[in-house]
């Protein structure tokens, strides 16, 4: 059987509007030419190893589409700094270093941006966990972009902080989270309202998910977003199916 994904979401500024297709799906009028390939499971995606059963096609057939796009990663940012973990980026010629900082019992951890060896950003991540509260730093045209997790005892949130400032706050988030550049756009995800959608280059899509795994550890890592430099693929559930997704701005 060939390609055919069960259901392909053109997306516009207004909504989402569905429409299923045989056959690659169509190159959408959305910003930057973006698609979303969504493919309907029969149950959650299973671990050890990674595995997912399609309503229609196969896993192979559909994981070898765009192998090619989402096999080019990112290159690795990632450094110890005064045996800290960081993450280092570079905006106007200027390097930017965020690291992982923790209290004396591990109660307490936050995250600091330094320029030029002197501190200019500090945001707090709550408790120390296996899950690592820094999660990336992007820089963008003239922005850069911190991501960080904040932890507690029974939950996980994600935040995004743009210059400085807090994005959940502003843009009224409840989590936020898998930042990337998808075509060199600053995209990502977000809660609100109970529900997850995804931001493209400043616009936000409400894509209606009720779960999208992420922040995984270990095992569980393998149902996190793999970003890529043109697409990005995950996990969700909406109401009780579960789909495995591709977005990208695809040639």
């Amino acid at each position: 059987m060939g390609f055919r994904p069960l259901i392909a979401h053109i997306l516009l500024a207004a909504g989402v509007a569905v429409a299923s297709a045989c056959g690659p799906a169509p190159s959408p009028a959305f910003p930057a030419g973006l698609t979303i390939e969504e493919h309907a499971l029969h149950e959650a995606p299973t671990l050890d190893p990674l595995a997912f059963r399609p309503v229609e096609s196969s896993m192979d057939t559909i994981l070898a589409r765009h192998a090619v796009e989402r096999a080019n990663g990112f290159p690795d940012n990632s450094l110890l700094q005064d045996g800290h973990f960081s993450l280092r980026t570079t905006i106007n010629a200027e390097t930017l270093v965020a690291s992982e900082n923790y209290g004396s019992d591990s109660a307490s951890s936050w995250v600091t941006v330094m320029h030029n060896g002197q501190e200019v950003y500090r945001v707090d991540t709550g408790m120390g966990s296996p899950v690592t509260p820094l999660r990336g730093l992007w820089a963008y045209a003239d922005h850069w972009v911190l991501e960080t997790a904040y932890i507690t005892h029974d939950s996980i949130g994600g935040r995004l902080s743009r210059d400085g400032r807090a994005l959940n706050t502003s843009l009224g988030y409840e989590d936020a989270f898998d930042f990337q550049l998808l075509k060199g756009r600053p995209f990502y995800f977000f809660k609100k309202d109970g529900k997850i959608g995804f931001s493209y280059d400043g616009e936000d899509v409400p894509a209606g998910y009720d779960e999208l795994p992420h922040y995984g550890c270990c095992s569980d890592a393998e149902t996190n977003p793999r970003a890529a430099q043109n697409m990005v693929a995950f996990f969700a559930r909406r109401g009780g199916a579960w789909y495995y997704i591709e977005i990208g701005v695809f040639n």
